[in-house]
């Protein structure tokens, strides 16, 4: 009696470049399950119309060579690239295990990214043994013509591992960032991170560029006082709460009249409009949480539909004067 011959199986990975077109991977698709071939991981990237695709399908040796025929005569006629690579069984399953490792997620975001910043990423990446699995641009195209200035440049980068040193990989992103004014948020890619539904802010120098206190210190005119004290606890001298209550005191008798003029003329921070927007618009509940005043985070509360604001209160006498007191909210 004749044995029936055991069918084996094994992995071709389809690689497609080339021009993109509406259809190009239904056309591709529609090849592969002909064959019934199972697709094993997939990817493509489109950049400037030309499409990079990748799939890893696993089929049996019989069917393999007429897939390969067929994805042939289907580049040609589409006028696309196509290459073939077998991978081994054992090739396969080591890169399944590597898929157990901790995963990151690096997003870079500036006015324009250049080469020499992404260099920058890349080299903090690879001095901690990571390996990046893709890039995806989240901006839109920016207009060499015209001048956009809601378009920003911003990428995420996924990585696989764990760093050697989370620290000092920190440390670098910060240099960088610092060195080339471009900003980046690294963050472990599980559930957390995908499940965010609340933004807290802070609001002196960072909603607004500006110092509530510095401003309201001018009014006062005691500017200089207020900023000799703020040296003073930056230098380690007295602690922030220390600092904060000589601070408070020296505006003392000020108009409260003024914290309104003062909150009229905001200097906003870039793309603090656009952000809050678009905050509110994805059902994200946004707070201020401030070592300023409660008056000023208000202000910004009711002019972007802010949920939360956490700050101190500045109390004020029957004579709509500043006491030099301040109580936390």
């Amino acid at each position: 009696m004749k044995e029936n011959k055991k069918i084996q199986e094994e992995q071709i990975l389809v690689r497609v470049t080339g021009q993109d077109r509406p259809g190009l991977t239904a056309s591709i698709m529609s090849i592969l399950a002909k064959y019934d071939a199972r697709v094993l991981d997939i990817g493509q990237a489109d950049i400037h119309a030309t499409l990079s695709l990748g799939i890893l399908i696993r089929t049996n040796e019989d069917n393999s060579g007429k897939v390969m025929k067929d994805l042939l005569f289907k580049a040609t006629e589409l006028g696309v690239n196509i290459g073939f690579s077998p991978i081994s069984d054992e090739e396969y399953e080591e890169w399944v295990d590597q898929q157990g490792k901790n995963r990151y997620i690096l997003t870079i975001i500036g006015r324009s990214l250049s080469a020499e910043n992404i260099e920058a990423a890349t080299k903090a990446i690879a001095n901690q043994d990571m390996n990046i699995d893709s890039i995806v641009r989240l901006t839109g195209r920016q207009s060499i013509v015209r001048k956009n200035t809601n378009v920003r440049a911003c990428i995420e980068l996924s990585l696989r591992g764990t760093p050697n040193d989370y620290v000092q990989m920190q440390a670098d992103l910060m240099k960088m960032s610092q060195e080339q004014e471009i900003d980046f948020s690294l963050q472990k890619d599980n559930m957390y991170r995908r499940m965010r539904r609340l933004i807290c802010f802070d609001m002196d120098s960072t909603l607004i560029q500006t110092e509530c206190i510095d401003e309201l210190a001018k009014k006062a005119g005691v500017g200089e006082q207020v900023q000799k004290i703020t040296e003073r606890a930056m230098r380690g001298e007295i602690d922030f709460k220390e600092s904060f209550k000589e601070r408070v005191a020296l505006l003392k008798g000020l108009d409260a009249n003024v914290m309104q003029e003062i909150a009229d003329n905001f200097p906003i921070t870039e793309g603090v409009d656009r952000l809050m927007s678009v905050l509110k618009n994805c059902g994200y509940k946004i707070a201020i949480l401030s070592g300023g005043f409660t008056f000023f985070g208000e202000y910004l509360q009711r002019k972007y539909n802010i949920d939360y604001v956490y700050a101190n209160e500045l109390e004020i006498d029957e004579n709509n004067k500043l006491t030099g007191t301040s109580l936390a909210r």
